[in-house]
């Protein structure tokens, strides 16, 4: 089973050092108000989705989309 890309928006500007928790994925800050962190990244399954998700939970940070990327998608 080949992983998958997912695109995670979390509101808000992640700080730096919550980052380098996540550091597996590729992260875009965006500017656009209200303002969130967009993070990109291959996902093998969903019980890694669930992982990835548990750890942005645990470091107190609020999920507003999680999507799959189209198979398309190349970046930002």
């Amino acid at each position: 089973m080949l992983a998958k890309t997912y695109v995670v928006h979390i509101r808000g500007e992640v700080a730096r050092d919550a980052l380098e928790d996540l550091d597996d994925l590729d992260y875009i800050t965006t500017t656009v108000v209200p303002t969130e962190t967009v993070l990109r990244g291959e996902v093998p399954d969903q019980a890694a989705l669930l992982g990835l998700l548990n750890r942005i939970h645990s470091l107190g940070l609020e999920v507003v989309e999680v999507r799959r990327a189209p198979e398309e998608f190349v970046g930002p």
